[in-house]
This record gives C-alpha cells, structure tokens and sequence, in this order.
C-alpha cells in the first residue's frame, strides 16, 4: 500500500510538473493568430475563451514589447503571451507562459521581473511547494558564490542556467538548493524563473535528462500575482472578453493580491523627472541630477529623496533595501534632513557589499519604505547593477506620499 500511493503521488508531481514546465501550457484555441500593426495577437494561452480571443503583444506607447519578445527568444524561449499589460512594482509588465517581462526605462529594454521573489513576498512558498514541487527559498543568506554553486548539484540545470552575469540577468541567482521532486525531476528554484532536470519519463514525450524551465508566468498567474482584470483576454482589435482567462492546468487562481504603485500604501515609487521635481544637473542646487543611471567609477550608490505631492522633503521615513548578490544583506536607513536617503553599492561607506570598486559582479537591490511599525508601506523598486561603473555606477528615483 505505501508503494502504491509513494507511486501515485510521483506521477501526480510529474502531471502537475509537466503542467508548468512543458508548453503549450494552456488550452489552445487557433486559427485566430495573426500580425496586428506593431505587434501580433496569439491565442495559444486564452484558457478556451474562444477562437477570437488571445493576448496582444504590441510596441505600443512606447514600450517595446514585440520587440523585445522577439529578441528575447519568442516562443520558443518565453512562452505564448498569457496576459494583457499591467503594473507590478511600479514598472509597465506582460506575462508570457514562463516569464512577466519588465519594461526598463532607464535602461530601454526588458529585464525579466523576479516572479518568484515576488510571490514569496505575498506568501506563496507554500503553494508553489504544494501544486507546483517548486521548492521554498533558503534562508541561510548565503553569497552569490554560494548561491551559483548550488547548480552543480545537477549538471544538466548548471547547464541550462549559464555562466557570468547574463546568466543571472536571465535567471536571477539560485534561491534554493537543487532538490528532487519524487522520482520525477530534480529542480532549483531562481528569482526569475525554477529549471528542471526530469530524471523519469513525462507525459507528452519528456524523456529522462529533458532540462526545462518551468511555466513562471503560468504560475504567477493560477496564484494571483497577475491581476485577474490584467488576465482578461481580449480581441486582435484590443475588445476585451468579459472573464478573465483560466489559469494554467492544475492550478488554483487565487484573488490577486499584487502591490501595485498606491495600492493601499502610503508611498509610491516615481522617477527623479516625474513630478513633484526635485532634481537638477547642477549638483550645488540639488543633491539628485535629474538623471534614472549615471557612470560613476569611483563611487557607486544608489540616492533618491522622500517627498510629499508638494515636493516638501520628507525627514526620518525609514527606507529597506533588500540586497541580493556580492555579501546578500538587508540594510535599513532614515532619511536626512532633506528627505534623501543613499545606499551605497561600493567605495563610499562601510554599507559597500562588493569587494573592491566597479567589481564586475551582479547586484539587486530591492526599496520600499517601511512605516513606523515595520510593514511595507510602498511598491518595491528593483535596482541591478551589473558591475559596470562606466554605464551604471549610481541610479536615483524618489518615493512620494500619496495618502
């Protein structure tokens, strides 16, 4: 008896693993693919909504989706479009099946958002452990090197993640050690996305020693992160269905519980040319240059200012940052008189995490502002410095007080 439900519970974590790592993902409903100006309409992820319905990827105002989606690697490395566009910690995103692509401004590209971070931040270890085999974060605060080598455990997944700082511009750092789900695959759980190793035979074809990457955006959308108005599909002409699409195979949706810019917070994050305006090029009128990313070779920071909608500073508003990479650290501050706060990233203080100036290791930063009994009080701004000083050695943005 304990053999039988030993083997029924493996094949359970292989079809609901296969779920999630295998596309397509989702119901599919054809025919209706087609280019759209500036962009093109698939229906592969419409949860059976209909052959007319689908998701838009599109250049759109500005933001170049379509584009990146093609330079990303399309279909074949990100999955089919699976939402409409919304906000998630105060930057413009779209779901695909294995990722939520993250509009970068300042940079003018598409970083891929840290979907499993963010959904361990709205308590959902538990779920993603339960209906997914994606295995909880380590708490131990281990460094980068450490993190990166937990991949060898399994040198199929070292394999697919990569080497140097692209691979972690992919895939985030390692956020789990390798684990093994049954007998059905071995996995790592990243920031970015979680890779499988399959170790038996699959549904669908998979053969033993198949590495793939797990349907992240899928999962971010059966467990809320993805806004259910923002999972809606719509027309090739932008009408909307009524309902939203259903979630990905053998999973639950959960009621969305994302924090999106003044969403129940106090704070929200902006940029230093958004108003209110406090910044100048002259650094003797105002200590924040009206620039998101600076070259910066012998310090590297990161500054901005606390504010109301007036633009009157802000003093004594505790900011986090959430440091991952180089010696992963929680630093915690107050703003000064003038409202700013500063954290430094190296050569300016003893809060430097990297080992000498403009190292070429990979940090993330992660801000908020954090009221006066410890909860979060404003969306998360996610900084990354690549270790090039001469491109990106200081970045500045505000939060501002909406309520």
């Amino acid at each position: 008896m304990t053999n039988t439900l030993a083997l029924l519970r493996t094949t359970a974590l292989a079809l609901l693993a296969f779920g999630i790592a295998a596309l397509p993902a989702t119901a599919q409903v054809g025919g209706a693919d087609q280019d759209i100006p500036g962009g093109h309409f698939y229906t592969q992820a419409n949860g059976g909504a209909g052959a007319q319905f689908g998701y838009r990827i599109t250049d759109e105002n500005g933001i170049p989706f379509w584009s990146e989606f093609k330079r990303l690697g399309g279909v074949t490395a990100l999955g089919y479009p699976a939402s409409r566009r919304f906000s998630l910690n105060g930057f413009t995103v779209q779901a695909t099946q294995k990722y939520i692509l993250q509009w970068r401004p300042e940079v003018g590209q598409t970083y891929f958002e840290n979907v499993f971070d963010d959904l361990h931040n709205l308590g959902k270890d538990g779920a993603l452990q339960s209906q997914f085999a994606v295995p909880p974060p380590d708490s131990s605060n281990a460094d980068q090197n450490t993190r990166l080598g937990w991949l060898n455990a399994d040198p199929g997944i070292a394999g697919r993640y990569g080497s140097g700082p692209g691979a972690i511009q992919a895939h985030g750092l390692p956020t789990s050690q390798v684990t093994t789900a049954g007998s059905a695959f071995k996995i790592v759980r990243n920031q970015r996305d979680a890779i499988q190793d399959w170790i038996s035979a699959g549904p669908g074809g998979i053969t033993p020693g198949t590495v793939s990457i797990v349907n992240g955006g899928d999962v971010a959308k059966a467990l809320g992160l993805v806004p259910s108005d923002a999972a809606i599909t719509e027309t090739a002409s932008g009408q909307l269905a009524s309902t939203p699409a259903s979630p990905a195979p053998s999973a639950t949706a959960a009621p969305s519980a994302t924090a999106t810019p003044g969403g129940g917070f106090e704070f929200k994050s902006k940029a230093v040319t958004d108003p209110p305006v406090d910044c100048n090029s002259d650094p003797t009128k105002s200590s924040i240059p009206c620039s998101a990313v600076l070259p910066n070779s012998s310090q590297q920071f990161i500054k901005g200012r606390v504010m109301d909608q007036k633009g009157n500073h802000l003093q004594f508003v505790f900011v986090r940052a959430i440091i991952t990479g180089g010696a992963s650290a929680t630093q915690q501050l107050q703003t000064a008189g003038d409202g700013t706060f500063t954290f430094c990233i190296e050569g300016c203080g003893t809060n430097s995490v990297l080992n000498s100036n403009c190292q070429n290791t990979a940090v993330q930063y992660q801000i908020m502002v954090i009221s006066n009994t410890g909860a979060v009080d404003s969306d998360t701004k996610t900084i990354n410095y690549d270790g090039n000083c001469n491109s990106d050695g200081e970045f500045h943005f505000d939060f501002v007080k909406v309520t």
